[in-house]
């Protein structure tokens, strides 16, 4: 099974704020940034299913992507931090629905080795 994982690529949420200077940069001369950044992205394994801005004023950038290890968008993240161009910028794991049953099984078979803190505070009374 850990070899299954190591093959199917992750999917990723990435939310990021777009700075100051990307939007003066992008008056300036406006571009498709799909197209500019697509070989980072193939650099770093990293597949893309959605690149979206959005008008929401916290997070104005969505991406859905597809990476192989954490490791590849953690340094996406870096690397976008670095340009300048976003001036927040994060990224959570996502689960399709077969995929977060799966985690509460491996959960479940290991539960009965677990002893809260309060069951342990019960007993020492």
């Amino acid at each position: 099974e850990l070899l299954k994982r190591k093959i199917i690529m992750q999917k990723y949420v990435f939310l990021a704020k777009i700075s100051n200077e990307f939007a003066s940069a992008m008056l300036n001369k406006p571009q498709d940034r799909l197209e500019i950044v697509q070989p980072i992205l193939t650099a770093l394994n990293i597949e893309v299913c959605e690149f979206l801005f959005t008008s929401d004023s916290d997070f104005n950038f969505v991406g859905v992507l597809k990476a192989n290890l954490d490791d590849d968008v953690e340094a996406l993240k870096n690397i976008i931090f670095a340009s300048g161009n976003f001036s927040e910028c994060t990224w959570i794991r996502a689960y399709e629905s077969s995929e977060y049953k799966d985690v509460f099984e491996r959960g479940s078979k290991v539960m009965d080795n677990y002893v809260s803190s309060m069951v342990i505070a019960e007993n020492s009374k």
